[in-house]
């Protein structure tokens, strides 16, 4: 499995890289520290038996962990073992959600949260996680409650704030952004973590009242099934579903841009059982919902990892962890871990592409907002849900008021082009050619109609219009009616309609679903040019010729 020479360093840079950071995502989860070195104790494992990825490295992440409180708070009331349970149950969920879409093959439902939703949700919830981790840093109990509470919380908590856990945290804080400009991407956590614990041990500054994380369990986790009601599974699903989407397109998202720097494909049905596989491995251990990260794939491709076995060499560190050095990280500083959180919201941050999408693509700015106050405003989980009905909503948009694209000939291609991106291409005096972006099916054909008949009202001595049918892959019996419409219309104001190249398979649809008084039929294999030529128009674009499409 892969070059141990390059996967066995790489996995150990790993671990130096995740043996801190999971212990502070268990922490933002509201789980005990340990729960992260469990999740990736076996996450590892579970993927490497189906993931392909070489550098994907699944584990805690921050945008999950942070759904944990929101999402399980309430149903625990307070009993930890209880939330302990319920967090293990839902990666349980999780993982069977994952493995059913694979044997469903349904790993593109994913996709339903595009990369614009992505964006605003990331950014939202970086925000968000601040809020949870600042009170640790000031070393105040902290609020509860969505972003706006939390900080109203801090402020009115602030003038009772720590004043040597506030030192620490800074110091950590500034000690991160040092490390990260003289040693931009390496796994210097490891660093910081080890020179807090020293300090804190040598000169007591827990005794100053600077909370300290306390004892890690030694040994391994208890293996078995999380211990929790029937009905609680009604309140796990949501929570699991919105792991699956949020987990899933970050999985996806992860290894196929490794894949496009290394120049190898992903199989996202694979990768959806791996990720499975993972999520049921945590699951019985006392863990909690892994997914792929960035950061944490990163650090493994920095380290030359070549295959999933450096995942497997990353566990075994922990395993050491576990079994023999838990009491290393006794005197590792809250402020410390909220720190380290800190740094990994610091990274998910994305004002600067959020705004340039106003520029570019306004509708899309708008979707990413909605995600970003979605978060802020009804809390992390329900943010989920709410950038995937935006991502939903934008899609059925798109697909409704699909883009009618006239057409002109380009002499330096010698094809039909939009002439909104070539405004230089030529257009034939007495004919219209347009193209539609998408299928034409019931939801969307009566704009298609308006959108044709407006042009065509815009357009003085029509002669003929020719659809290019090229783009359209199938058409249903609404459409078709429609198209038979759009010819009786034309036909009332003495304009000829030409459908150029029409798929085989969509004449035959055309066919069989054809009105009872007959349609002409349209001709198959009839091209741009041929549909120009047939009404003595092809002259009149300049140099246009016959052949061709």
């Amino acid at each position: 499995m892969g070059n141990l020479k390059q996967d066995i360093p790489a996995g150990l840079a790993l671990a130096a890289f995740t043996i801190p950071e999971s212990l502070a995502y268990a922490s933002l989860a509201g789980l005990p520290p340990v729960a992260g070195l469990y999740c990736y104790l076996v996450a590892g494992p579970g993927y490497a038996l189906f993931g392909a990825s070489g550098q994907l490295a699944v584990g805690p992440t921050s945008a999950l962990s942070v759904l944990f409180p929101t999402g399980l708070s309430a149903l625990a009331a307070g009993d930890l073992s209880r939330y302990a349970a319920l967090a293990a149950a839902t990666a349980i969920v999780f993982g069977l959600i994952c493995v059913a879409g694979r044997l469903l093959r349904a790993s593109q439902t994913a996709y339903f949260i595009s990369d614009t939703i992505l964006l605003g949700f990331k950014t939202g919830a970086a925000l968000y996680i601040a809020s949870t981790q600042l009170p640790k840093l000031f070393g105040l109990s902290g609020g509860t409650g969505n972003f706006l509470p939390r900080l109203l919380q801090l402020w009115r908590e602030l003038p009772t704030a720590h004043g040597p856990s506030l030192a620490m945290g800074i110091a950590a804080v500034v000690l991160f952004l040092v490390l990260e400009k003289l040693m931009p991407r390496r796994p210097t956590t490891l660093f910081v973590v080890g020179a807090a614990i020293i300090a804190t041990h040598l000169f007591g500054l827990d005794k100053l009242g600077i909370a300290i994380v306390g004892d890690i369990p030694q040994g391994l986790p208890h293996f078995g099934i999380p211990a929790i009601k029937p009905e609680d599974l009604t309140e796990l699903v949501p929570l699991a579903f919105a792991c699956f989407l949020l987990g899933f397109v970050e999985t996806s998202s992860v290894a196929r841009s490794f894949a496009q720097e290394n120049g190898t494909e992903i199989d996202t049905d694979r990768e959806l059982l791996a990720l499975g596989a993972a999520n049921l491995a945590v699951g019985v251990s006392q863990g909690y919902a892994v997914s792929g990260g960035m950061s944490q794939s990163a650090v493994n491709a920095m380290g030359g990892a070549v295959s999933p076995a450096a995942l497997l060499v990353n566990s075994a560190a922990i395993l050491l962890v576990l079994l023999f050095f838990t009491g290393v990280f006794k005197y590792l500083p809250e402020p410390v871990l909220a720190a380290i959180v800190l740094m990994a919201a610091k990274h998910l941050v994305r004002f600067r592409q959020i705004g340039n999408l106003r520029q570019v693509a306004f509708a899309e700015w708008i979707i990413a907002l909605v995600a970003f106050f979605g978060v802020l405003i009804a809390g992390v989980l329900n943010g989920v849900l709410i950038a995937a009905a935006a991502s939903l909503m934008l899609t059925i948009a798109q697909l409704t008021r699909p883009e009618i694209a006239t057409l002109g000939f380009d002499a330096e291609s010698s094809s039909f082009v939009n002439l909104a991106n070539r405004p230089s291409a030529t257009t034939a005096l007495g004919a219209l050619i347009l193209r539609t972006a998408h299928p034409w099916v019931y939801f969307n054909v009566e704009n298609i109609r308006r959108g044709i008949l407006d042009r065509v009202a815009e357009t003085q001595g029509l002669k003929l219009v020719v659809l290019d049918f090229s783009p359209i892959t199938s058409i249903d019996g609404t459409a078709a009616a429609a198209l038979a419409s759009i010819r009786q219309r034309l036909a009332a104001g003495g304009i000829a309609l030409e459908i150029a190249n029409l798929r085989d398979e969509v004449d035959q649809r055309l066919k069989l679903l054809a009105p009872e008084d007959g349609e002409v039929a349209y001709k198959v294999h009839l091209g741009i040019r041929e549909a120009l030529a047939a009404h003595g128009l092809l002259a009149r674009v300049p140099g246009a010729t016959p052949a061709g499409t």
